[in-house]
C-alpha cells in the first residue's frame, strides 16, 4: 500500500521557527530557534540551511525521518518577492528533498493565508515585527508597514521593547517619570552600557528588545503608567495599519495573528480601536496553517506572492522548466497595464528599474571576485570572452566593442561570442541558443585556454549555448564566471564565480531585456571597466589610453592632458603630437619633464601605469 503524502509547513520568524508535519490524519509540530536572513540571496541561502535543519529535526522528532516530504512551504520573515528573496529561499530549500514541491513566501503572506483560510481580507501580523496585508478579491496585495525596526514595524515586539527601554533610560536620566520597568530591565538585561553598545547591530536589536515585551505587559497589568501608555500606542499603531491595508484592498474584514495577538491586553486594546466599519474576525489559523495551505494548494489568491520550485531531481526540475523561473513571473497589480496612459507606463517602468541598486549591491562581492579573475587573466596576457544568446549576447557585443576606443585595447582582448554568430548582434537568430555544439566550436576557434576568463550571461540561468560554453571553458582550463538573473541555476553551478542578479518578475512577464537586461549591462560595464582601471588604463577618473581616432576624441585627449598636467590647450596638443597622440605618453612627458621616448620607457618600466611611470626610473 502506498504511503500517504507528507506535507511540511514552516513558519520562520526572528524569535522562533515552527514546523508542522502532516501525514494522513496525523499532525505533529516542532519549535526551535528563529532564523534571521541577512540582506541579499547569499543571506537567504544561509538562513535556508538553518530551516532545512529545523525540518530534519521535526521529521526526526515526529518519527518521520525516513519519510520524503511531497510538499513543503515556508513563510519567512525578512525576505521579499520583488528582490528575489522568496525565489532564492525556494531554490535553497529544494536542494534537500528531491521530488518535493517547494513553495516560499514572506511570513506575512503565510500569516494572511492561515488567518483567513485563503480568502481575501486584511490581516495584521504582529510579533517581533509588524505588518498588515490587505488581499483584494482580484488577488492584488496591499501592504501597510513591515518596514523593519529602523523605519517602521510600529507596535511590534521590537517597537514595544525599544519604547519601554527608552522610558527606562529617560527615568534613569531624570528626563521622565519613574517606572517599574527600570527594575525589570535590570533583571533582564543587566548592565545598560553593554546593552547600548550591542543593540545597534541589526541582527541583535529585534530579538533583544522584543524579549522585554512580557515585562512590559506585566507592568501594565500591575498599573504602571509608562507601560500602559506604550501598549496603548502599540494598539493604536495596529489599528492604523489594519485600516490602511483594508482600505487599500477595498475589503471590510480584518483579523489579527502573531505572538502579540495572543496577549489579551494588547488584543483587546486593538479590537476596541478598529474602525467601526471594519468587521473583526477571529483568526481561522496561524501562519503555520497558512504555510500548509500554500503547500497543498496553488489556486489561492495569494499565488502571485508565492515562489514555487520543483526540487532538483524531479522530472520537471527548474533547470528544465522555464515556467517556474522568477524572471518568468508576473508582477502583481498590473492587469490593466495595457490601458494605462504614457505617464503611468513610464512610472511603472522606472519604478522597476529603481530597485537595481539593491539587486546589484547584493551581488557586489561576486562581481568583485569576477573582476579579480579578469585582472589576473589580463596580466597573463589572456582575454575576456563574453558568451550570450539574444539580449545578453548583444549587451556583451556592445561592451566588447566599446573597450578598444575607451581603453586602447586590441579588439581581440575583449571578445563577445554570440549564439547565432555575429549576425545575432543585430537580429534574432531563432533556435541559436539551443545549439550547444556551436558554443564549443566557437570557443575552440578562439583557442580558449588557462590564461583566459569566460563570462557566460543568461537571464534564465539555463541557456544551453551558454551552459555548453562554460563547460567547454572549464575543461580548457579557463576561469569561468556566470551572470544570471535567477538563483541557484545550472549555469551558476557550472562557473567558478556566480554573479546572481535577482531582478525577479519583469513589468512585461518574461521580457528580460528590461530590468534583467539593465542589470546585466551595468554588471558587464563594471566587470570590464574595473578590470581596465586595475590595469592602469586610467589616471584617477580620466581615461589615459583613449584612442584619439577622430576630432571628438582628439579634443577629449587634449582636455585630459590639459587638466591632469595643468597646462594650456596649445601645450597639451603639442605634447600629444610629439607622443603620436598617445595620451598617457604625453602626460608622463609633461609631468616628468622628459621627452616622449623616455616617457615611453618609463611607462614600460611602470607596467603601463601613469602613476608608476612617474615614480619609476627608466631602464638604462
Amino acid at each position: 500500500m502506498a504511503e500517504s503524502p507528507c506535507v511540511v509547513g514552516v513558519d520562520v520568524g526572528r524569535s522562533r521557527c515552527r514546523v508542522v508535519v502532516l501525514q494522513a490524519d496525523e499532525r505533529a509540530e516542532w519549535s526551535g530557534r528563529g532564523v534571521v536572513p541577512t540582506p541579499g540571496p547569499t543571506g537567504v541561502r544561509v538562513a535556508a540551511a538553518g530551516v532545512r535543519t529545523a525540518i530534519r529535526h521535526a521529521l526526526e522528532t515526529t518519527g518521520r525521518d525516513r519519510v520524503a516530504p511531497s510538499a513543503i512551504a515556508v513563510g519567512m520573515a525578512g525576505v521579499t518577492t520583488l528582490d528575489g528573496g522568496t525565489v532564492a529561499l525556494a531554490a535553497a530549500m529544494s536542494e534537500q528533498w528531491p521530488g518535493a514541491r517547494v513553495a516560499a513566501a514572506t511570513d506575512a503572506v503565510t500569516a494572511h493565508a492561515g488567518a483567513l483560510a485563503g480568502a481575501p481580507g486584511a490581516v495584521l501580523a504582529v510579533g517581533t515585527g509588524a505588518i498588515a496585508l490587505g488581499l483584494a478579491s482580484d488577488g492584488s496585495v496591499h501592504r501597510a508597514d513591515g518596514w523593519g525596526q529602523w523605519l517602521g514595524d510600529d507596535g511590534s515586539g521590537t517597537w514595544i521593547g525599544r519604547e519601554a527601554l527608552r522610558a527606562v533610560v529617560r527615568a534613569q536620566d531624570g528626563r521622565g517619570p519613574a517606572t517599574s520597568l527600570s527594575r525589570a530591565a535590570v533583571r533582564r538585561f543587566g548592565d545598560f552600557s553593554g546593552l547600548a553598545a550591542a543593540l545597534p547591530f541589526e541582527s541583535i536589536l529585534p530579538t533583544r528588545t522584543a524579549e522585554f515585551v512580557p515585562d512590559v505587559v506585566a507592568a501594565a497589568d500591575a498599573g504602571d503608567d509608562a507601560a500602559t501608555e506604550i501598549l496603548r500606542r502599540a494598539a493604536d499603531a495596529w489599528a492604523e495599519s489594519a485600516l490602511a491595508a483594508a482600505r487599500a484592498a477595498d475589503v471590510d474584514t480584518v483579523t489579527c495573528v502573531g505572538g502579540l495577538a495572543e496577549v489579551p491586553t494588547l488584543y483587546e486594546l486593538w479590537r476596541q480601536g478598529v474602525a467601526s466599519d471594519l468587521k473583526v474576525l477571529p483568526a481561522a489559523g496561524s501562519s503555520l496553517d497558512g504555510a500548509v495551505l500554500i503547500a497543498q494548494r496553488d489556486d489561492l489568491p495569494h499565488e502571485e506572492q508565492v515562489a514555487r520550485r520543483l526540487s532538483v531531481g524531479s522530472s520537471a526540475s527548474r533547470a528544465e522548466d522555464l515556467d517556474v523561473l522568477a524572471t518568468e513571473g508576473v508582477r502583481p497589480a498590473l492587469d490593466d497595464l495595457d490601458v494605462r496612459d504614457a505617464g503611468e507606463l513610464v512610472d511603472v517602468l522606472l519604478d522597476a528599474e529603481g530597485k537595481l541598486p539593491h539587486v546589484l549591491s547584493g551581488a557586489r562581492d561576486a562581481i568583485a571576485e569576477a573582476v579579480g579573475a579578469i585582472e589576473t587573466a589580463f596580466h597573463r596576457g589572456g582575454r575576456l570572452l563574453y558568451v550570450g544568446a539574444g539580449t545578453p549576447g548583444r549587451l556583451a557585443a556592445l561592451d566588447a566593442a566599446e573597450c578598444p576606443p575607451t581603453f586602447g585595447t586590441p579588439p581581440e582582448r575583449v571578445v563577445a561570442i554570440l549564439a547565432g554568430g555575429t549576425d545575432a548582434s543585430t537580429a534574432a537568430i531563432e533556435g541559436a541558443e539551443d545549439r550547444t555544439d556551436d558554443a564549443a566550436a566557437a570557443l575552440a576557434a578562439h583557442d580558449v585556454g588557462r590564461d583566459d576568463v569566460v563570462v557566460g550571461i543568461s537571464a534564465s540561468g539555463r541557456t544551453p549555448f551558454v551552459l555548453a560554453a562554460l563547460e567547454f571553458a572549464r575543461t580548457s582550463g579557463a576561469a569561468t564566471v556566470a551572470v544570471v538573473n535567477n538563483s541557484d541555476s545550472v549555469i551558476a553551478a557550472a562557473a567558478d564565480v556566480a554573479v546572481e542578479l535577482l531582478t525577479g518578475a519583469e513589468v512585461i512577464s518574461g521580457s528580460t531585456r528590461l530590468t534583467a537586461g539593465t542589470a546585466q549591462k551595468v554588471t558587464l560595464n563594471t566587470l570590464s571597466t574595473a578590470a581596465m582601471i586595475r590595469l592602469g588604463k586610467t589616471y584617477g577618473p580620466r581615461m589615459v589610453d583613449v584612442v584619439a581616432s577622430n576630432h571628438k576624441l582628439r579634443r577629449r585627449a587634449a582636455r585630459i592632458v590639459r587638466e591632469i598636467c595643468d597646462v594650456d590647450d596649445a601645450t597639451a596638443v603639442v605634447a600629444l603630437e610629439g607622443a603620436g597622440w598617445q595620451t598617457k605618453t604625453a602626460i608622463v612627458a609633461l609631468l616628468a619633464g622628459v621627452g616622449s621616448e623616455e616617457a615611453r620607457a618609463r611607462l614600460a618600466a611602470g607596467d603601463g601605469r601613469v602613476r608608476s611611470a612617474l615614480e619609476a626610473e627608466p631602464p638604462q
